[in-house]
């Protein structure tokens, strides 16, 4: 796809678009404003349309100065059949080896207009292994709290290796943002933690010990926020697979002592797997 030089006036007017349901309905003046990556996705559907090998093409040939280019440039080449998380996480993985978040070039690649550019430097983060879970945290904020939705679901899976290598030493960092103002926030501390959760390798100790991931969901039990609730509710039907009587102990409790309409809806979300089963 060849660079396309595009007015104000055009970047203006498809901010405004309204996003295609269908891969085949995106348009090509889209699908090529995304690949220049001046304009974000505004839904799966376009996050899917994305040109990623020439997005990274567009965003890192400005660097062609660097000695990294050249190869990164074959590689990005190579890895042009991945698909559009595959890409992510590669090319995080691939950057991460010589980029850290307080390089210039990770701080263009997090403020970029791209949603899928800002992925880029989440994973960068979560691949750092020099860096604490409490000091990626600080660095990915920005991404777990971004407007864009796309972002913020990628934002928690680039952690979720370091949720995986050890949940419970995780749990007291994440603690910290349940309290948080903002409920992308709080949702983030609860669905990076999840048994199973969605796109992502299974959590096998929180699984077989959903009791450790606790501490986090009594901090959102009465949740306001209805995006907070349904990630909670998820988190409790994912251990409702593989400890069910841990499930229908926690759920009677809360039942118990809240008596509140927000718990009564995690509640009711949270059973569905072992309702289905009881009704078989």
């Amino acid at each position: 796809m060849p660079a396309k030089r595009f007015s104000s006036q055009q970047i203006n007017s498809l901010s405004a678009r309204v996003p295609a349901r269908r891969l085949a309905d995106v348009s090509s003046e889209v699908r090529e404003v995304l690949a220049e990556g001046l304009l974000e996705t505004k839904n799966l559907t376009e996050w899917l349309a994305v040109d990623r090998p020439h997005l990274a093409t567009c965003v890192f040939s400005r660097f062609s100065h660097c000695d990294w280019w050249p190869e990164l440039r074959k590689e990005i080449k190579a890895s042009s059949h991945l698909s559009a998380l595959k890409f992510s996480l590669w090319i995080g993985q691939r950057l991460a080896t010589f980029v850290h978040p307080q390089d210039d070039l990770w701080q263009t690649l997090a403020k970029h207009p791209s949603d899928v550019v800002r992925e880029w430097a989440a994973c960068i983060v979560g691949y750092r292994s020099d860096l604490t879970l409490k000091e990626k945290m600080i660095r990915i904020r920005p991404m777990a709290d971004d407007p864009n939705a796309g972002l913020r679901e990628v934002a928690w899976m680039a952690l979720r290796g370091d949720v995986a290598r050890d949940p419970t030493k995780s749990i007291k960092p994440l603690l910290a943002w349940t309290t948080e103002k903002s409920d992308r926030l709080r949702r983030y501390s609860s669905e990076i933690t999840r048994p199973c959760g969605v796109w992502c390798a299974h959590i096998g100790l929180l699984k077989s010990k959903p009791e450790i991931g606790l501490p986090i969901l009594e901090k959102l039990k009465m949740d306001s926020s209805k995006y907070v609730r349904d990630s909670v509710a998820n988190w409790l039907n994912d251990a409702s697979k593989t400890q069910p009587d841990f499930v229908l102990e926690v759920t009677a409790r809360w039942k118990k002592e809240c008596q509140s309409p927000n718990t009564d809806k995690i509640i009711l979300r949270a059973l569905r797997t072992i309702r289905n089963q009881k009704d078989l």
